[in-house]
């Protein structure tokens, strides 16, 4: 056993206080009631030393009281030594769905481990009815994880797709193999479906190895390309010989808010003109609404609200931009303490406009294809080379045999809080 703060264990030169406590402690003398004391012998007195160990056994439970709680202090670990496999092999869950990862799969003998690429590192089970998750891993977090695996070697087979890089490069002191497999061909997916007017609008995605593109397509309402549900609210077309089906979306026009002061009624005249651009991008109506007194106006109401004043904004769940000039700024638009606030930095101008790129801010701000991240990153098939994707390897060793640490404080924990109850159970029983 070994601490990870040893300095703390000068603490158990604090078992001298219980020891001396004891040693002076005097227990309550005994009154002997008697009649007259005429008829005894006075006897010489003889003086006896008040320095004596009382309550032995309470005495030495405090003593490992303290000494548990200084041990606990000092962090004790117990370094056990484990053998380990020497390979262990890591499947994407994704490419399970393939033939040729499944002859691979079964060329691998029974004794070697198999495992999914996942939290957890699950066993693989070669069950046809169980589910195939399709999501991307995070592969460098995952990596970091596999360093608790108990394994030499480890070997994954990997899809290897760009979404599924996050965070910062890691650095492992494992021995790990990665395989990178063909994504095979281009697939081509549906978004969603947007309906204006006669037709709908369908939004899709397409991606191969290389390359993430989206088209937009406007599909008559009666084509035979789709068809609506009874209800009218979905849309389902064939897709790879499958039927899918959308929901269909109905847009209803944006509507901003602009509350202003005289004197910033140039920036008002830019935010609209702004606005009008942004609509015809979208094609989608956006209503701007321009007011000197909000008494009577809901602001929950609008999906933005600018603030071109001076005055405190009321309390609102509407995303905001705050007029709030800081020259030190580097953006025109500027993000608040939460998702909701935003402030504009500058005054505008036609110069700054363009160059600041302000109509691409304020569209971001609307926020309006948040529900689809997720679906593209699901779709996303462009693939890492090799090198872009291995984290940084640390030194490692090879050992059939290693050591891996065992933390005990919980047991320790347990055992100190049921000694203090003993104490304080013992020591109300014996007046201590």
């Amino acid at each position: 056993m070994f601490f990870l703060n040893p300095t703390y264990l000068w603490a158990l030169l604090g078992l001298i206080v219980p020891i001396v406590i004891h040693l002076w402690s005097k227990k309550e003398g005994k009154t002997i009631k008697i009649g007259s004391i005429q008829l005894l012998d006075e006897s010489d007195s003889k003086q006896t030393s008040s320095i004596q160990i009382n309550e032995l056994w309470l005495l030495l439970l405090r003593i490992v009281l303290i000494s548990l709680l200084v041990v606990l202090i000092a962090e004790p670990q117990i370094r056990r030594k484990i053998t380990k496999a020497p390979i262990t092999y890591i499947v994407e869950p994704s490419l399970l769905q393939y033939e040729e990862i499944n002859s691979i799969l079964d060329t691998i003998q029974a004794e070697e481990s198999v495992r999914l690429l996942q939290s957890g590192f699950p066993e693989y089970q070669n069950d046809p009815l169980h589910k195939i998750a399709t999501m991307t891993p995070k592969y460098w977090q995952l990596a970091k994880e596999m360093e608790a695996l108990e394994t030499d070697s480890i070997v994954v087979f990997t899809n290897a797709f760009a979404s599924g890089i996050k965070g910062k490069r890691p650095q492992v002191h494992k021995n790990i193999s990665w395989v990178i497999l063909d994504p095979g061909k281009p697939i081509k997916n549906t978004l969603n479906a947007v309906k204006k007017e006669n037709t709908i609008q369908l939004l899709s995605v397409s991606s191969d190895d290389q390359h993430l593109s989206f088209e937009k397509e406007l599909v008559a309402i009666n084509s035979n390309q789709l068809e609506l549900n009874k209800e009218m609210d979905s849309v389902i077309f064939p897709v790879n010989g499958k039927q899918e089906q959308h929901p269909l979306i109905t847009e209803s026009p944006l509507t901003i808010l602009v509350f202003y002061e005289d004197n910033l009624s140039n920036e008002k005249t830019y935010i609209e003109a702004t606005y009008r651009v942004i609509s015809k991008y979208l094609d989608r109506p956006i209503d701007v609404r321009t007011v000197q007194n909000i008494e009577t106006i809901n602001l929950d109401s609008f999906k933005t609200v600018i603030w071109l004043s001076k005055d405190v904004l009321p309390k609102t769940s509407s995303t905001v931009l705050l007029y709030k000039p800081d020259d030190l700024s580097y953006s025109i638009i500027e993000k608040g303490p939460s998702k909701e606030i935003f402030f504009l930095t500058k005054s505008l101008n036609a110069e700054d406009v363009v160059n600041e790129y302000f109509a691409e801010h304020l569209l971001a701000m609307l926020n309006l294809n948040e529900n689809l991240e997720e679906k593209i990153r699901q779709y996303d098939r462009r693939v890492l080379h090799t090198g872009e994707l291995l984290p940084i390897a640390a030194d490692f060793k090879q050992n059939k045999e290693n050591s891996t640490i065992l933390d005990i404080s919980r047991w320790l924990w347990f055992l100190l809080i049921l000694l203090l109850i003993t104490e304080r159970i013992l020591a109300k029983y014996r007046k201590q």
